[in-house]
């Protein structure tokens, strides 16, 4: 009988245990939420104004779109737009470390955590070859695109790269990223590097977007003023030379 009351008390001993655990980490996430360090304040300051911008972009081309110009891009610029704002996301909600500590868990079920090591080095070989695939892929898409939409695909995917880095976990590469520098780590020295970038190239296509879209030729117009083709043998009507004389631009008004 005693034995059995001491099995009881070392059972709920070790509930109490796991509900101090989970009790603990829980308090650490909600801390995490309401802890705005200066490392992670450097990381939604650089995500926010390149989601900013990504947008404004978007909004550029819809308005090119509704103008029949074809050279709009909106699609493309939809999707950067959404990566950033999913960084910029993940920042406050900070599920990639959850991610993280649920891989490691599942590797401890399963009696392997002793040889993580090799399993890290797997996983990062196994993550990285096809990343460098999609991106190469990615950049050969968007080379004839010009100069500004490389800068943003390159700084998006830089930052992507980032954020998934702390899935695998690995130990010599954690070191350096979360090195202090100053009142920062170096990870958000990294964040602001890559989106630098992408907002260099979103200022550039931003540019290149309202001078397209505020230019005195209306690609439509552009479109209905060059002369029809015509088949041999028939006969086709040429638009009409704009007046350029003060006599033409008083005649060409409207008759009443």
């Amino acid at each position: 009988m005693a034995h059995l009351v001491i099995i009881a008390m070392e059972n709920a001993a070790s509930e109490g245990k796991k509900r101090m655990s989970a009790m603990s980490q829980l308090v650490f996430t909600l801390a995490y939420a309401n802890d705005w360090n200066p490392t992670r304040l450097l990381g939604t300051l650089s995500f926010a104004l390149t989601s900013g911008l990504c947008g404004l972009v978007v909004y550029l081309c819809y308005l090119r779109r509704q103008r029949r110009d074809p050279g709009h891009g909106m699609g493309l610029w939809i999707g950067l737009f959404v990566a950033q704002l999913a960084m910029l996301i993940e920042l406050q909600m900070n599920m990639r470390f959850d991610a993280g500590d649920l891989l490691r868990d599942v590797i401890r079920d399963m009696d392997l955590y002793e040889n993580r090591r090799q399993l890290q080095a797997m996983a990062f070989v196994l993550v990285t070859l096809p990343m460098i695939a999609v991106y190469s892929t990615v950049f050969y898409m968007v080379r004839k695109r010009g100069l500004p939409v490389i800068l943003v695909v390159g700084g998006t995917m830089a930052s992507l790269s980032l954020f998934c880095l702390p899935l695998i976990s690995l130990h010599a590469v954690d070191r350096i990223m979360y090195h202090h520098v100053g009142p920062v780590m170096l990870i958000s020295l990294m964040w602001l590097i890559s989106a630098s970038v992408t907002f260099a190239g979103g200022v550039k296509a931003l540019i290149a977007s309202r001078n397209a879209l505020f230019s005195r030729v209306n690609p439509r117009d552009w479109h209905h003023s060059q002369p029809r083709t015509s088949r041999p043998g028939v006969r086709t009507q040429r638009s009409r030379r704009p007046s350029t004389t003060p006599r033409e631009l008083h005649n060409s008004g409207p008759r009443v």
